[in-house]
């Protein structure tokens, strides 16, 4: 699909409030928040399977993921594509098109998607902001982290521990915001997404899902997890427990 329509897909002119929003726990102490709203210009969605952000391009885009699943992936030219980021609500999305002025991995919506765009010819002034700027840091920060361990997973681990690693992390930050029950939460993903996701095949995905389930660790179905023995899974896994501050969400 080319790049996003949902551009052009703006809800309506009524941008949820800032001082409302269940992503921001203390959002109306913040001193930051005036600033914030001004920012903002659209509340806007994507369908899934939009690109959200073409790899490449050089359309400075800058939003926050309000809700649903969305995958930040390189491509190759020989067609190959890693997934590099499963981006959640709250995760901030495009800055490297305002840094670098030019998308270096490409967005695309995994589910139906909101999300609040920012005014990105606003971001020099913005980000020039003490409060905004810490928050940006703490964000980038703290999704290098995550893309590192993921990358150590599946550099270093064997595709057992890979995917392992892949449910358990999910699992934890889904329970940060809400989304998870204790025992299992909705994959939306397709196993060929899973297999981008781990730098694996669908085939072998399928093969360790076979083996999680027959050791009554971790069961799949109708893209449903269910985790039958958390323990386990957390040993297998090695997941970090590096929490964001909720103060950091743009």
């Amino acid at each position: 699909m080319s790049v996003m329509q949902s551009v052009a897909r703006v809800v309506d002119s009524k941008i949820p409030g800032c001082r409302n929003c269940p992503l921001h726990s203390n959002a109306v102490a913040s001193p930051d928040l005036p600033l914030i709203e001004s920012f903002k210009v659209a509340h806007g969605r994507a369908w899934s399977g939009d690109v959200m952000i073409e790899q490449g391009g050089h359309r400075p885009r800058l939003f926050t993921l309000f809700s649903g699943w969305a995958i930040k992936y390189k491509s190759l030219e020989s067609g190959e594509r890693q997934v590099v980021h499963l981006l959640l609500p709250g995760d901030l999305v495009g800055l490297e098109t305002c840094m670098l002025g030019v998308a270096d991995f490409g967005v695309q919506a995994v589910t139906d998607v909101t999300f609040c765009s920012f005014d990105a010819d606003r971001f020099p002034e913005v980000a020039a902001t003490p409060g905004i700027s810490r928050r940006i840091m703490m964000l980038q920060a703290h999704e290098a982290s995550m893309i590192a361990e993921r990358l150590t997973a599946v550099g270093a681990c064997d595709a057992r521990r890979n995917l392992a690693h892949l449910i358990a992390s999910l699992h934890l930050r889904l329970l940060k915001l809400g989304l998870a029950q204790e025992r299992g939460f909705r994959l939306p993903l397709s196993i060929q997404q899973i297999a981008d996701c781990c730098g694996l095949t669908p085939v072998h995905v399928h093969r360790v899902l076979r083996g999680l389930r027959e050791e009554n660790i971790v069961t799949l179905d109708c893209r449903k997890i269910e985790i039958l023995d958390p323990d386990a899974l957390r040993q297998i896994a090695c997941v970090s427990s590096m929490d964001l501050p909720q103060d950091a969400i743009l």
